[in-house]
C-alpha cells in the first residue's frame, strides 16, 4: 500500500478533472468553491520537498498564481450560460481547452516527478540529472500546479460574480409570478 500512496493524489486529481468535465454542468452558486477548492488541496499536496521558502521561489509560486488567476477571469467571460426559466438551474458547458489544459499540468507535474525522482515522493534525483537541474524543474512544475490552482480560484470567483444577476432575474420572475397567482 504505501508504494501506492504517492499516486493517489493524481489519480483524485485526474477523476476530479475528467469528471467534471463530461457533460453540461448545473452551476450551483454556493457550491462554485468546491471544485477549485479540492484542486488547490491537490495542487498543494503534490508539492515535492514543501514550499521552498527562498524569495526567487516565492515570486514564481506568486507569478504563477497570479498568471493563473487572470487567465481564469478573462477565459470565463467567454464561458455561456443558460438560465432554464422553469427550473431556475443555471448551466454551463466546461471547455476541452480547460480541461485539457488541466489534466495535461497535473500528468506533467507528476511524470516529471517520475522521471526526476523515480517516483512521486522518492527525493532522490537520478544519476544523469543534477540536484539543482532537478529542483529547477520541480520548481516549475509546482508553480505550473500554482497556476492550474490561481486559474480555477479566479473562474469560480467570476463565475459567482456571473451568476449573481441570473439568480436575482430567477427570484424576480418568481416573486412576478408568486403576485400574479394571488391576485
Amino acid at each position: 500500500m504505501n508504494t501506492l500512496a504517492p499516486f493517489i493524489a493524481p489519480a483524485l486529481a485526474l477523476f476530479f478533472i475528467f469528471r467534471r468535465s463530461r457533460n453540461p454542468r448545473r452551476i450551483r452558486p454556493g457550491g462554485l468553491w468546491i471544485y477549485p477548492l479540492v484542486i488547490t488541496v491537490l495542487a498543494c499536496a503534490s508539492f515535492s520537498r514543501g514550499m521552498p521558502h527562498d524569495p526567487m521561489a516565492i515570486a514564481i509560486y506568486a507569478a504563477a498564481l497570479a498568471a493563473g488567476g487572470a487567465l481564469g477571469w478573462f477565459t470565463t467571460q467567454h464561458v455561456e450560460l443558460t438560465l432554464d426559466e422553469k427550473t431556475g438551474t443555471i448551466m454551463s458547458q466546461p471547455t476541452l481547452f480547460g480541461t485539457l489544459l488541466t489534466a495535461a499540468v497535473f500528468a506533467a507535474r507528476f511524470g516529471l516527478e517520475y522521471f526526476v525522482n523515480g517516483g512521486p515522493g522518492q527525493g532522490t534525483p537520478h544519476a544523469h540529472i543534477s540536484p539543482e537541474r532537478a529542483a529547477s524543474l520541480l520548481l516549475f512544475a509546482d508553480a505550473a500546479m500554482l497556476f492550474i490552482a490561481g486559474r480555477a480560484l479566479a473562474q469560480a470567483g467570476h463565475m459567482w460574480l456571473r451568476t449573481r444577476p441570473l439568480v436575482a432575474q430567477r427570484r424576480a420572475a418568481q416573486a412576478l409570478k408568486g403576485s400574479s397567482d394571488g391576485q
